[in-house]
């Protein structure tokens, strides 16, 4: 066995050497599925593998992961000795993302038992702590990055309490820096919103930083980076050291991040807190601030961070310009620097796809969520957090695309998909499925509303299943949130809407009123949501509480907001136009209500030329030199 292996390796070599394209049923190929076939039929010593190098480790592996030899290629991750060792392989993130979710859906516990084995480590005397914390840096990163957050917060919250038990050197406050960011993306993306409160205060006071986001910092990413600097200083050899480390990070090709790209990498996560917090101007403010830390020689992997975070926070700021020049460059230099088939390209779709959902490009948006599913799944298959975050955003999507033709039924299947995938990972109370709730409920009251009367009993199921998954999905946001939040207001207007439909119309009345006023309070008065449900108020008013002069005034505030921020070809518009033709029938105003039917109609010929207009293909976004970026965010 030793010299099939010592042979093996030589081989490896020889192809590493040679460079030629590599055919299918290369005699290195062969070899592989050979060993792979000998090692689930005998059993050898597990010194026999473990003597491969580790480029050679993860072909044998993910040859298991081909050969669909997941238990025993289960056995062999659950050891954390050898994961440890693919850890620190660079080459193979990808690969092993594939292998360890794929023995996951086989039924293993992999993420549970390295997260437990790592603890049990941490308690064993006599470890070097040092170590140990880089272990549970590399350690709760992955499991972060493939989706299973409440093992990565047990991992990296004992990796945090390791380096704050460690004499408070400057070395050991820049790793509790590191673990801090890697926590606050698991808290935050995991909905853990008071033990990232507790991070993000650890992380700025440890920076020295205030955290009102008016304050001001020093200019440049390079006074910023010496301002947190001297906070986290301690002794003159530590000075000393951390200057020298610097001036080594600082120089062009080196991998070590410097203090710019560590700071970078917080400020996005602080404004991914924010964000998912509904708290958008903090979102957006942190975001600039991560963006002007970037510099040409910041890691891509951050540089890609931080841009969709900026980008995202823009989009819901109504600031589209800047929105797209960013989320299309987190696009390009992803796949310039990852390739099309890496997840990190689709979580930069998924923020493109939102992007495209906001500026009223629906089509384009459906066709970029779908192409950012289908990579998630050849990376996580189909029972993964990530996967089911992109199916929910994807059955938005094709709700709205559909909802004048009615054709609700493939985003109803990805919505019920998100929902099953995520009640097998979370909680059953988890703040998680509540948004994917909420688009379940609005794709089942459309579907109850465009079934004929008398064809299909199930009509009043339909609205009732729709009302509780509304109910549940308030309740769940009043959890977390309370009621002074942008997401509470959303649920409270999704079921004003449903009320209406069921004919509850003072009730309905009560939900927009509550959903409007919590709006104006945190958004202002002429935000987008206010907009949608002032337009909401105004279509309950005209076609059943006859107020049609009360509703007037809501359908005018309404266009005017639309206008503003998208002009006259916004899709929401049709209704508000055609509620007003109502209205002014009405009130019989018929000069009114044929000013409002011209309006209509050069609506739809708008509509009819952005058909036409050719939207660009993914993967014509191209990568736009740092500085240039940041020159014509930073001057607007």
């Amino acid at each position: 066995m030793k010299r099939v292996l010592f042979y093996l390796a030589k081989m490896a070599d020889v192809s590493a050497l040679v460079c030629v394209k590599k055919t299918p049923n290369s005699l290195y190929d062969l070899c592989l599925t050979s060993l792979v076939n000998y090692l689930q039929k005998s059993k050898c010593e597990k010194n026999d593998l473990r003597s491969l190098p580790d480029s050679i480790l993860m072909d044998v592996y993910f040859k298991m992961l081909q050969e669909k030899r997941l238990c025993i290629l289960g056995a062999e991750l659950s050891e954390l000795e050898i994961f440890e060792r693919l850890l620190r392989f660079s080459g193979a993130q990808l690969r092993l993302l594939q292998c360890f979710q794929a023995v996951i859906e086989h039924g293993s516990k992999l993420s549970t038992e390295l997260a437990t084995s790592y603890l049990a480590r941490c308690d064993q005397s006599g470890r070097p702590r040092n170590s140990l914390i880089h272990l549970g840096l590399r350690l709760g990163g992955f499991l972060n990055e493939a989706g299973w957050y409440a093992d990565a917060q047990r991992v990296l919250l004992r990796c945090r309490d390791l380096c704050q038990s460690q004499p408070q050197s400057t070395h050991y406050k820049r790793l509790t820096l590191e673990c801090c960011h890697r926590l606050l993306n698991t808290q935050s993306v995991y909905c853990c919103f008071p033990a990232a409160a507790e991070t993000y205060k650890l992380a700025l006071k440890l920076l020295g930083l205030p955290e009102d986001t008016t304050a001001q910092l020093p200019e440049g990413p390079i006074a910023i980076a010496e301002t947190c600097s001297k906070a986290l200083q301690t002794d003159d050899e530590e000075i000393q050291r951390l200057e020298s480390y610097a001036e080594d990070s600082c120089s062009g090709g080196e991998r070590v991040w410097g203090m710019s790209a560590l700071l970078a990498r917080l400020c996005k996560e602080i404004s991914a807190l924010f964000f998912v917090r509904c708290d958008y101007s903090a979102a957006h403010a942190w975001g600039m601030r991560a963006l002007a830390m970037l510099t040409p020689h910041t890691p891509p992997k951050i540089t890609i961070e931080v841009l969709r975070a900026c980008g995202t926070a823009c989009v819901v700021k109504r600031r589209f310009g800047e929105a797209g020049l960013l989320v299309r460059q987190a696009v390009a230099l992803a796949r310039r620097a990852f390739g099309a088939q890496h997840p990190r390209y689709a979580a930069a779709l998924l923020d493109y796809g939102f992007y495209l959902l906001n500026i009223d490009s629906i089509p384009h948006s459906v066709a970029v969520y779908e192409e950012a599913l289908s990579t998630l799944r050849r990376v996580f298959g189909r029972s993964s957090l990530h996967v089911a975050t992109a199916q929910e955003d994807l059955a938005y999507a094709l709700y709205v695309l559909e909802y004048s033709s009615g054709r609700f039924y493939k985003a109803r299947d990805h919505a019920e998909r998100a929902i099953r995938i995520i009640e097998n990972l979370v909680p059953p109370d988890h703040l998680l499925l509540a948004s994917a709730k909420r688009v379940k409920a609005l794709i089942l009251e459309e579907i109850a509303l465009d079934t004929p009367a008398g064809q299909d009993m199930r009509e009043p199921s339909l609205l009732e299943e729709s009302e509780a998954l509304h109910k549940a999905a308030l309740e769940l946001s009043m959890m977390a949130f309370g009621e002074k939040n942008v997401q509470t207001a959303k649920h409270y207007g999704n079921l004003g809407r449903l009320y209406q439909s069921m004919q509850k119309f003072q009730d309905a009345e009560t939900m927009h009123l509550k959903a409007i006023a919590i709006k104006e309070e945190l958004l202002g008065a002429e935000d987008y949501e206010v907009g949608l449900s002032v337009g909401h108020l105004a279509s309950l008013y005209n076609y059943h509480m006859n107020q049609h002069t009360a509703a007037e005034k809501l359908y005018l505030r309404s266009i005017n907001i639309s206008l503003k921020l998208f002009g006259e070809r916004y899709s929401g518009l049709e209704y508000d136009y055609r509620g007003l033709v109502h209205v002014f029938t009405q009130l019989k105003r018929h000069d009114r209500a044929h000013h409002y039917n011209a309006l209509l109609q050069h609506w739809h010929d708008l509509r009819e030329q952005s058909k036409t207009e050719q939207q660009p293909a993914i993967g014509d976004e191209q990568v736009v030199p740092l500085e240039e970026l940041q020159s014509k965010l930073f001057q607007r």
